[in-house]
């Protein structure tokens, strides 16, 4: 795959961190005055490059991404109300909530069953390739999956995102490679350091086109960003994590699993932060077909 530009590499700097920005403030004032003022950008020419590399304008992923803030907690909290996961999620009134919800999804909040995939939607989106169980299917693996909570250290993480990853699997691949091969060259050794493979966005909500990936490696702190490789300070957090080893078919059964059957019980309600992947081992080490990892979710008590 060709390099970008340098100078495009350093707008895709300035625009990840305001999409940081964003999930991490969903409350608070996310004006495009505001974010253009994050970006280091004026507010016209932060507009037009925000819409050209991510395919959105701000508006629209702020509402897309407080809506999709809001279906995670109704999907993992029954008890929550809609009016409750409505200001949780940066909505400052209820029917304006309601109508984004019915326009986006083409439901009623109040009329979600918080099981079904929001997939019958206005979004153009396909349907997954893999199986949806549903709760009788779920509960049979209990056996199967033994879920713990773990904390994980604050953190400093390279990464390299891939837009419009669920029809990406090459770059996928090809991403994961750039991105230890700089490690490797900047004198990191594989055994020192942690892979990540963290969903930015819910393929059940998100439309395909829109969702991202990031390979993540820990690195040492006083690491900077260069080229396409970008750097965040992950926070320390508490996850839910249950062990794997298979394919990408058996992944997409443990999420089912933690996200609609075990977070709707626990005591738990899932962070603003991505769900990841936590390998033990590579998947180059294995051939991209069998998986030994751990899928986790972040999660605060409730």
């Amino acid at each position: 795959m060709p390099s970008r530009p340098p100078q495009e590499n350093y707008y895709l700097q300035r625009i990840h961190a305001v999409i940081a920005y964003v999930r991490e403030n969903l409350q608070a004032d996310l004006s495009l005055d505001t974010l253009a003022q994050v970006a280091g950008f004026s507010p016209f020419h932060f507009h037009r490059v925000f819409k050209t590399l991510t395919d959105e304008t701000i508006n629209d992923m702020v509402l897309r991404l407080r809506l999709e803030r809001a279906a995670a907690l109704l999907r993992a909290t029954p008890e929550l109300s809609v009016t409750e996961a409505a200001f949780e999620s940066g909505f400052t009134s209820v029917p304006v909530f309601s109508r984004a919800f019915k326009k986006q999804y083409a439901l009623n909040a109040s009329q979600w069953d918080r099981q079904s995939p929001l997939k019958n939607s206005k979004n153009d989106q396909v349907s997954a390739p893999f199986p949806h169980y549903n709760l009788e299917n779920l509960s049979y693996f209990q056996d199967e999956f033994e879920v713990q909570i773990r904390p994980l250290p604050a953190q400093r993480l390279a990464y390299i995102r891939i837009y419009d990853a669920y029809s990406q699997f090459t770059e996928i691949v090809d991403a994961y490679h750039r991105l230890r091969s700089w490690y490797q060259q900047r004198g990191g050794r594989l055994e020192d350091t942690t892979l990540y493979g963290m969903s930015q966005d819910d393929p059940d909500v998100t439309p395909h086109h829109l969702c991202r990936f990031d390979w993540c490696l820990r690195v040492p702190d006083s690491w900077q960003a260069e080229g396409e490789i970008n750097m965040q300070n992950f926070p320390a957090c508490q996850v839910a994590s249950l062990s794997i080893q298979g394919d990408i078919q058996q992944e997409d059964k443990a999420l089912q699993y933690l996200f609609r059957y075990w977070l709707p019980r626990s005591r738990y309600q899932p962070a603003n932060l991505p769900a990841m992947e936590i390998y033990r081992h590579h998947p180059a080490e294995l051939g991209w077909e069998t998986f030994d990892l751990e899928c986790a979710v972040p999660v605060i008590a409730l």
